[in-house]
C-alpha cells in the first residue's frame, strides 16, 4: 500500500532498505527472521551489507515458515524467545542510540 502510486524505478530507500548503498551514520542493527519465510533472503542480505560496511549488526534465525510468527502465534516458545531478545535489543538501542528530537 505504501508504494501503490510510486514509480517502481523511484522507490524511496526507506521502503526498501536492502537497496541502501550509503551506510554512514547508521547505528547498530538487530533483527530476526524465520528460515522459511518470504523475506528470509532479504533480511540475511541486509545484515550482511551492514556488517560489510562496518556497522555492528545481528540477525537471529528461527525455524519458522510464517512471516511475523511472533505476532501470529505469540504462544509459541520461539515467539517468546524472539520477543524477549528483540525487547532486550530495543531497550539497549533506546538507551544508547536514540538522538534527542
Amino acid at each position: 500500500m505504501y508504494l501503490r502510486n510510486t514509480d517502481k524505478t523511484k522507490v524511496p530507500i526507506y521502503a526498501a532498505p536492502a537497496r541502501c548503498t550509503d551506510f554512514s551514520g547508521l547505528p547498530p542493527a538487530y533483527t530476526f527472521v524465520g528460515d522459511g519465510e518470504p523475506f528470509f533472503a532479504e533480511a540475511v542480505r541486509y545484515i550482511h551489507k551492514l556488517k560489510k560496511n562496518n556497522i555492528h549488526a545481528e540477525l537471529d534465525i528461527y525455524h519458522s515458515n510464517i512471516h511475523a510468527f511472533d505476532m501470529m502465534y505469540p504462544e509459541l516458545e520461539i515467539s517468546h524467545q524472539a520477543a524477549e531478545k528483540f525487547n532486550r535489543q530495543f531497550t539497549y538501542a533506546k538507551g544508547h542510540f536514540f538522538a534527542e528530537q
